[in-house]
This record gives C-alpha cells, structure tokens and sequence, in this order.
C-alpha cells in the first residue's frame, strides 16, 4: 500500500513539474536596438579582492569581438572619464547611456558587478570562484536589452587523483592567486558562460560573418518567448511588472 501512495505522489509530481514551464529569454528589445560597437565600463567590485575590477577588463575585449560587436578600447574609455572627473566605477555606472552615445557614437554600454572573486583553500585543494552579473543597456533609449548572471568555479583536484599532483597544484594556485592572475583566468570562463548560453546568452552581433545566419535561430527566440506568453498570461504580467520595477 506503501508503494502505491509513493508511486501516485511520484507521478502527481512529475506531471506537475511537467506543468512548470520556464519562461524563454525575451530578445525583442534586443533586436529592436541591436548594438554594433559597445563601451565597457570598468565593473562596480564587490568582492573582498581591492584588485578584481582591475584585472577583470583584460579579459572580456576579444570575447565581445568574437561574438561580433565592435568594443572600444577599455583602457582608453577608462583613462578618459578619470580625466573627465569621473573617477570610480561605480560613478560611471550612473553616467546617463546617451553619453556614451554622443562622446564615442557607442551604440550600448556594457555595465558589470562582480559579485565574488575569491580563491579558498582547504588541505591540499583549493576552489577559485567568480561572480559576475552583466547589464547591456542601449544608448539611444536607455533600455535594458540583456542582463545575465554567470558564476564558473575550479578546484585545482579536479581530473587530479595522484597526491603529490595534488599537492603542486595547490602549491602553483597559492603563488598565483597572489597576482590575482587565476581569478582572472577563471573569470574569462565566467565570462564564457555569460555570452555563449544556448538560451540566454549574448546574441551573435552585426560584425560577425555569420550574423545573417544567426537571425533565423533569433526568429526563433522571438517565437518562443511569443508562445510562452500566450499559454501564460498571468505570469507575462508579473514578470512585465517586475522587469519595469527592476528599472
């Protein structure tokens, strides 16, 4: 008797599960205001480790150019807002988007928290984790078009099952960690993950030989999110009102 309550419970919860679908990425403002050239702005850290802003923007560049979009010199929009009095990243975050617009003719910016960078050690193994949330906003409206959370973690035991392995690596991670250099590794994973979500991840850009291509897949998307809003309007309105209050 048992048995039969638990398997009734079991098939009551996966046809509720079942039930629960998850609402699809929307990219219809994406599309509507598709970027060619970003501004990245130096992250807002807040993490413990002083340097991680820092050493975070070497690692985001290529990326953002391989998925196809234009990104402007990091180093240089950095030196030029410091020169302007704006001197921290958290006060360039609260620039309005349309400046970007006039001063450089950058089609959105790109606005970043790290929300964790840290190494932990524990015997012979030692984990590296980063945080980071994205924020790409559009320059002409100011409009939010994709946001993104992406956490990535590495032990130095992973694939590791010889101790004395174990012990270098632990060794070789504590040296670098000091230089910041592994967290920066790790965060370009991070930034991987970010970017390159089947479903939620960054769109391939205008500058990207393959961005015709591409538009058949974001059709899609549109599609999906579409649907999804049919079959749910309840939760479409809820989850309007939140991405409007979250603004």
């Amino acid at each position: 008797m048992k048995q039969l309550i638990l398997i009734l419970l079991f098939g009551l919860l996966v046809s509720f599960t079942g039930c629960v679908a998850q609402r699809p990425m929307d990219y219809r403002s994406y599309v509507k205001h598709m970027p060619r050239s970003i501004v990245v702005l130096p992250p807002v850290n807040e993490s413990a480790e002083v340097a991680a802003s820092e050493a975070f923007l070497s690692t985001i560049t290529q990326l953002l150019a391989e998925k196809g979009y234009y990104v402007f010199p990091v180093a240089l929009v950095d030196q030029h807002m410091k020169e302007n009095g704006v001197t921290v990243p958290g006060e360039m975050h609260k620039v309005n988007p349309a400046k970007f617009k006039d001063v450089y003719g950058a089609d959105a910016v790109m606005l970043i928290h790290i929300k964790e960078w840290t190494t932990t050690y524990v015997v012979l193994d030692s984990t590296t984790k980063v945080t980071l949330s994205f924020d790409l906003v559009d320059t002409q409206t100011g409009t939010s078009i994709w946001k993104q959370m992406s956490t990535y973690a590495y032990s130095s035991s992973q694939g590791q099952s010889n101790l004395a392995a174990m012990v270098v690596a632990a060794t070789i991670r504590a040296i670098a960690s000091t230089a910041v250099d592994y967290e920066t590794q790790v965060s370009r994973y991070a930034n991987h993950v970010a970017f390159y979500n089947v479903n939620s991840g960054l769109l391939t850009g205008p500058m990207h030989p393959k961005y015709q291509e591409s538009k058949v897949a974001v059709q899609a998307k549109i599609q999906a999110i579409q649907k999804w809003e049919e079959e749910h309007p309840e939760e479409s309105v809820a989850a309007e009102s939140l991405e409007d209050s979250g603004s």
